[in-house]
């Protein structure tokens, strides 16, 4: 073969793995940073979500605005997801437990139910939320208040989390209001199953 022959064949060679690592680099960087999948692994939050649904998340909203009542979240419960490393951290870390056929049991999915200043109450099953009982057509069950004590408030940079299938949800009734900087995104679209497509 010519060198010059040679030459091309090894340019083109170095073309596609340019190629392929740029195209890896920008398909990580949308995952860690901007829109992940993420896959249901609890039936907390049934009838709302079951178990294998897809969903598509959300991840650059919580920069401009705050988690509001009624949002279903994905956060990483005692981590922090906050800035370019701690998000790329975790996306290293999911994509090596994906090898391994694993998954995150501190990665929950769970409804937003109230924020910062606002007074959760719970009582004979019912939340309350400021005094006013909620009206939560999507609630599985009812409503058992579990070991935290009642009323109280949600502090400052925090929200307080529910799962929709309340009498089999681990929640903030159990682990308390999380910190906004555990959230990693807002679950915007199911992919998956193809009869349930659409906004959760």
């Amino acid at each position: 073969m010519p060198d010059e022959q040679k030459a091309n064949v090894i340019k083109e060679i170095i073309e596609w793995i340019l190629y392929f690592v740029s195209a890896v680099l920008v398909a990580s960087f949308i995952q860690s940073q901007l829109f992940a999948f993420t896959t249901v692994h609890q039936s907390s939050m049934q009838d709302t979500l079951s178990e294998g649904h897809m969903l598509i998340m959300d991840k650059i909203s919580y920069s401009f605005s705050e988690p509001k009542a009624g949002d279903i979240i994905v956060f990483v419960n005692g981590e922090n997801t906050k800035g370019f490393t701690n998000k790329y951290k975790i996306f290293i870390r999911d994509v090596k437990l994906r090898f391994k056929k694993d998954y995150r049991t501190n990665r929950l999915i769970k409804r937003v139910v109230a924020v910062a200043g606002d007074k959760v109450d719970i009582s004979d099953g019912n939340l309350y939320i400021n005094d006013v009982l909620q009206n939560e057509p999507y609630v599985k069950g009812i409503t058992p208040g579990l070991s935290l004590s009642y009323p109280l408030t949600v502090p400052e940079g925090h929200v307080f989390v529910m799962g929709d299938n309340r009498e089999n949800s681990m929640d903030s009734r159990s682990f308390g209001p999380i910190s906004i900087d555990s959230i990693e995104g807002k679950a915007v679209f199911r992919v998956f199953p193809l009869s349930k497509i659409g906004k959760p």
